[in-house]
């Protein structure tokens, strides 16, 4: 399924995620997926969203910095070989990824991978 992801310009000091993540808790936003890493002076979070319209109100007001983008979440099974099997399918559509990343939650649970690829239609169709 085709979802929003923002990507957060934060800066690079100890609070500042814990600051908007509670920004987006009060105003009813749930993170679906997350990613976070910086660089030399700012922290870069993805986070894949419940509800962009009110996300982006959250960080409007808050005045963060941020972009958004859709991403394709698809949910694999938690065996050897899920992500490879997905993997493939997107190579044989002939995209390229931008960039991927997943989790499992606990053994033998729901495991999703958020990709960003161009084509996004087409390939959210492949997965369906």
């Amino acid at each position: 399924m085709i979802k929003k992801q923002f990507t957060l310009y934060l800066e690079n000091r100890a609070g500042e995620l814990a600051r908007v993540t509670r920004l987006l808790a009060k105003g009813k936003v749930n993170i679906d997926g997350i990613s976070a890493y910086t660089s030399a002076d700012v922290g870069l979070v993805q986070v894949v969203v419940n509800n962009a319209k009110r996300t982006r109100g959250v960080l409007d007001k808050a005045g963060v910095a941020f972009t958004e983008q859709d991403v394709v979440v698809v949910e694999l099974a938690d065996e050897p070989g899920a992500l490879a099997n997905v993997t493939a399918r997107i190579a044989e559509s002939g995209a390229n990824i931008n960039y991927l990343y997943a989790t499992v939650s606990g053994d033998h649970g729901r495991c999703c991978a958020v990709i960003s690829a161009p084509n996004l239609g087409r390939m959210a169709r492949r997965f369906a």
